[in-house]
């Protein structure tokens, strides 16, 4: 029996996908009889595929291959939840690389059956199992994710583990109207429904490179705006100590509006910084981000660049939040295609 499945989705990774397929071989090392590895290809036109039927072809009882047209990481994901054949499942990313020799000291972890079980905890005192049946345990788990609280963990899709039947049994499933922060609404449900949590401070994956940052999406509004009413409905019942998971969420909301919405816009020509800036304080008054500028608490977190539209911002100083977002992207040559 599998005992993980490996989800890793590809589009048009040719250029980078036989490093990680390396990385993926050394860190299976000689545990294949117990793990899958399920590519989902998302409708690549460049080499990957041949790259991937390859990789197949030499161990067809380990990989397996699915294709789909073009559908964005999400919907591959989900099919790769709905085919997985692991008792747990992970997603990982075709750009990235894993600790060699993983898969005995996962299998010790799961011997407690948690949920879910988070590698690469940092600053974790003890690893081990975790109850979370409480409100204010799942809370705490939502803070560590979003590193506002410590231990902590990187808030993206890397380094967290789900058991198969708890996915399927809760309906658990990406948003596919959501193209940023999909990642986190998934993590954020998926601790709303556990009941337990193995913890572990192994450092088991490393993010080698980013590739999407400068690529424009015309959903980036709606989608912030479908997460924002996810969270809420999330947290409606849990303790007043939410409000500052809100705040973290509705910062960074802010800041994706501006860069990878009306920041890019402005660089794409497409709306004038004035209209950018009237139409952003629309958004900023009707969703209530005002209250997340006014107190630095998660400065640390974020940039230099993000702490500067921060205080900004705290002051209303739309346009030149705007212009200062624009002026360093241009700076730094990007021209959102």
């Amino acid at each position: 029996m599998k005992k993980i499945t490996f989800v890793m989705p590809t589009y048009n990774s040719a250029n980078y996908l036989e490093r990680t397929l390396k990385s993926l071989t050394q860190m299976i090392g000689a545990d294949k009889a117990v793990v899958e590895v399920l590519f989902i290809d998302d409708g690549s036109t460049d080499q990957t595929l041949t790259l991937l039927e390859k990789t197949v072809a030499t161990d067809p009882t380990t990989y397996r291959l699915l294709k789909a047209k073009h559908g964005g990481v999400s919907k591959a994901r989900n099919l790769g939840i709905k085919n997985a054949t692991g008792e747990y499942v992970t997603f990982i990313d075709s750009d990235d690389a894993y600790t060699k020799n993983f898969i005995p000291t996962f299998l010790k972890q799961i011997e407690s059956y948690p949920d879910l079980l988070w590698e690469d905890v940092h600053q974790l005192k003890d690893s081990g199992l975790h109850q979370i049946r409480t409100l204010n345990e799942r809370l705490k788990c939502m803070s560590m994710v979003l590193g506002i609280a410590k231990p902590f963990i990187q808030e993206g899709i890397a380094s967290k583990f789900y058991r198969r039947e708890f996915l399927l049994a809760n309906k658990l499933m990406f948003n596919d109207k959501i193209v940023v922060s999909e990642d986190t609404l998934f993590i954020l449900e998926a601790i709303d429904k556990a009941q337990s949590i193995y913890l572990s401070d192994l450092k088991f994956y490393q993010i080698l490179e980013e590739h999407s940052l400068s690529r424009f999406n015309e959903k980036v509004l709606a989608s912030e705006l479908e997460y924002e009413q996810r969270i809420d409905k999330i947290l409606q019942e849990y303790p007043p100590q939410k409000v500052k998971v809100i705040l973290r969420i509705k910062l960074n909301g802010a800041f994706t509006l501006i860069r990878r919405y009306y920041g890019a816009k402005c660089l794409r020509k497409e709306l004038s910084l004035s209209r950018a800036t009237t139409e952003l304080k629309r958004v900023m008054k009707k969703q209530k981000y005002h209250q997340s500028f006014v107190a630095g608490w998660y400065d640390e977190l974020f940039s230099k660049r993000y702490r500067l539209l921060r205080k900004l911002l705290k002051y209303r100083m739309y346009y030149l939040a705007l212009a200062v977002d624009v002026a360093i992207d241009k700076v730094k040559g990007l021209t959102w295609r």
